[in-house]
């Protein structure tokens, strides 16, 4: 098994939150990502809900990702990413293919790309 280093954790963590803008605009409708996030627990039936109720309300998309991906921000986890970039998000959303690929530049795809592929196979 895995593990991930604290420094690396938080190069992932750095790292979402300079991308987060851009999956904001990368997510254009809110079928599937936001049940996504709730199926696999990322966020409570209540925000999925009011998520829900927020785009209804003509709340832009890309504004109410945002204010999720803030609060995600808060309890930040590498099995959140794994759900971001799964393949059914990835196809949904082709523009996050450029975002998950921005996580593979560097010293942190490096370590981080074994877990990543581990928990897709396992997904």
């Amino acid at each position: 098994m895995f593990t991930v280093t604290r420094a690396l954790e938080e190069a992932l963590f750095q790292h979402f939150i300079c991308q987060k803008l851009e999956i904001a605009y990368a997510i254009h409708k809110p079928f599937p990502f936001f049940e996504g996030l709730r199926d696999k627990f990322c966020i409570t039936e209540k925000m999925y809900k009011e998520s829900l109720e927020a785009c209804q309300n003509l709340v832009p998309v890309s504004r109410v990702v945002h204010n999720v991906l803030t609060q995600l921000e808060r309890r930040f986890h590498l099995s959140f990413l794994m759900t971001l970039f799964s393949p059914i998000n990835l196809r949904e959303y082709p523009d996050l293919m450029t975002i998950y690929r921005s996580f593979k530049r560097g010293n942190v795809w490096q370590e981080v790309q074994p877990l990543i592929t581990l928990a897709l196979i396992l997904y």
